[in-house]
């Protein structure tokens, strides 16, 4: 790189940070990569600043974040390639330093354009960028349009972050409460139902069952003490009876199913080894000189079986 472009890059550099002085730049070589470059003026005893260049340290942890987004966190050296490499490139072409094709490769070119940059502001990092390397361009590229664009987009973009996260939490909280709302809506239905049932059924009277007294009279066509041959069967049954008669409450009812038309309803009527039983029940296939006699077990029902015996009608 001639010495005619290296002071073409240093007076871009000096224009870059908005000031032009024709007082003579000096660059002083210190022991310690953050120490501040000093120009000197006729009198000896008199410095100031460098004009045109900041100190190499990042004046906020901000300035950190923002050149490792830049040119990455790692030494990019020869051989390297990436966008930050791609990066570098185009930050040393702005100053003059690098005229190749911006591809992100860390090629012999790019290597001679650090150097000469690296030399120009008394860096010793010898063609690998290191930390002061990347704040010295960072410095540089901080105060250009791109740097700004990228600064005010990033306020934009934090300030619409937090917009979003408002809304989605507002939201968020309106779907809490309507759900909260909609289940206490619910809850409370159903305890209002509840209470009307409860009021209703307690406004309903209570219905008894009616048991109808019903009095049977012997067909007068059957003479009292009538003997009848018959075929006899037996049932347990826990309900109630054609004629009213609750099994359920009385299982030890002494009751024969019978024909009506052969033996009348409410007559009584005297079975051989069980003693006296009322005519209180029918039953369907109970037709003619049948009967079907109520036992309290179906075990004993069972044992009964089917026989054929002689009954007497009493009255």
């Amino acid at each position: 790189m001639n010495i005619i472009k290296r002071l073409t890059a240093v007076t871009s550099l000096t224009v870059c940070l908005g000031v032009l002085t024709p007082t003579t730049i000096v660059f002083a070589k210190t022991s310690s990569t953050n120490d501040n470059h000093i120009m000197k003026s006729e009198d000896p005893e008199h410095t100031t600043q460098a004009i045109g260049f900041a100190p190499n340290t990042p004046s906020s942890q901000t300035d950190n974040q923002e050149i490792n987004i830049i040119f990455g966190n790692s030494l990019l050296q020869q051989g390297d390639s990436g966008p930050t490499v791609a990066k570098l490139q185009d930050e040393l072409q702005k100053l003059g330093y690098y005229d190749g094709q911006i591809d992100g490769n860390f090629n012999d070119q790019t290597f001679e354009a650090v150097d000469a940059f690296q030399s120009d502001r008394q860096i010793t990092d010898n063609g690998v960028v290191g930390p002061e390397t990347k704040t010295a361009l960072y410095t540089v590229y901080r105060n250009t349009e791109e740097a700004k664009d990228y600064q005010e987009k990033a306020v934009e973009i934090k300030v619409q972050e937090k917009k979003d996260a408002e809304e989605k939490a507002r939201k968020a909280a309106e779907a809490r409460a309507k759900k909260i709302a909609e289940e206490a809506a619910k809850k409370a239905a159903k305890e209002a139902a509840k209470k009307a049932a409860e009021r209703a059924k307690e406004n309903t009277p209570q219905q008894q069952p009616q048991v109808q007294n019903t009095s049977y009279q012997p067909n007068t066509s059957t003479q009292s003490g009538q003997s009848l041959t018959v075929e006899a069967t037996s049932y347990s049954l826990n309900g109630r009876s054609a004629t009213g008669i609750d099994f359920s409450s009385n299982p030890n009812a002494k009751v024969v199913a019978v024909d009506p038309s052969v033996i009348p309803l409410g007559s009584k009527v005297m079975i051989p080894g069980y003693g006296v039983y009322v005519a209180g029940d029918t039953g369907g296939a109970i037709k003619g000189n049948r009967i079907d006699v109520h036992l309290p077990t179906k075990d004993q029902a069972f044992n009964f079986g089917r026989r054929t015996m002689t009954i007497t009608i009493l009255h």
